[in-house]
């Protein structure tokens, strides 16, 4: 049996498969030596306030997006909590996932089951409410490849990172693919050979928030999906 490798975006329920990552970036900071004795500029200029980050959800699902700050937020959650991700040319919205052909990355506000056995199909057990809990069961699923667990901090709230890779020979797996956790009527699934998921696990003012991605063993933007969610930021909506 073959597998096609077009991927899909998050959609509400999560079907099928997904879109991979791209690459995170670093600035170098420099400063330049001012020669305090000359006068200074007459030339007075004002730096214009930034852009206020576009509500993803506004915009027609399937649109490619312009690179700029986006507002998105947490699925399966119905609070006020929203992510910010500074989004790369390349991609496009689809409700509050932002992906390419390739992989794609969404937050989660809430992981209600884990399945203990995402190939065969265990049983599915309460995800628990703390980091560690999710965590813990992650690393204790069947037939996955799973990192163990690191501390990591995004947007100035602490968690643990870890990445799962699904089994190579996923034929055999139920339905072809591998369901990692669900979160009310949607679940996170893929169904390709070799898949990687790498899932960021937050406190974020008492709640718990997963930042996600999934993607393909030859994802040629899998960096770039990652960068975005190690460099959101968290807000409440109408506030800044």
């Amino acid at each position: 049996m073959s597998h096609r490798h077009a991927l899909t975006l998050w959609p509400v329920a999560l079907t099928a498969v997904a879109v991979l990552v791209g690459a995170c970036t670093s600035t170098d900071a420099t400063t330049n030596n001012v020669d305090k004795t000359t006068a200074p500029s007459s030339d007075t200029r004002t730096t214009p306030p930034p852009h206020e980050p576009i509500d993803l959800m506004q915009i027609p699902e399937g649109t490619p997006l312009e690179p700029a700050k986006y507002t998105l937020r947490l699925l399966a959650d119905e609070g006020s909590t929203r992510a910010i991700v500074d989004v790369p040319e390349g991609y496009a919205g689809h409700g509050s996932v932002i992906g390419s052909d390739d992989g794609d990355m969404a937050f989660w506000g809430k992981v209600t089951q884990v399945d203990t056995d995402p190939c065969l199909g265990g049983k599915h057990v309460g995800a628990g409410t703390s980091v560690h809990d999710l965590a813990s069961l992650l690393v204790a699923q069947r037939h996955m490849k799973t990192t163990r667990p690191v501390p990591v901090t995004i947007g100035g709230y602490h968690g643990l990172y870890l990445k799962l890779t699904a089994p190579a020979d996923i034929d055999r797996c139920r339905g072809g693919s591998v369901t990692i956790f669900t979160a009310g009527a949607t679940w996170l699934q893929l169904d390709l050979p070799s898949a990687t998921f790498r899932e960021w696990i937050l406190n974020v003012h008492g709640q718990r928030v997963v930042g996600g991605t999934r993607s393909g063993p030859d994802a040629a933007d899998s960096a770039e999906l990652v960068g975005m969610v190690e460099t959101a930021e968290f807000t409440t909506a109408g506030q800044p």
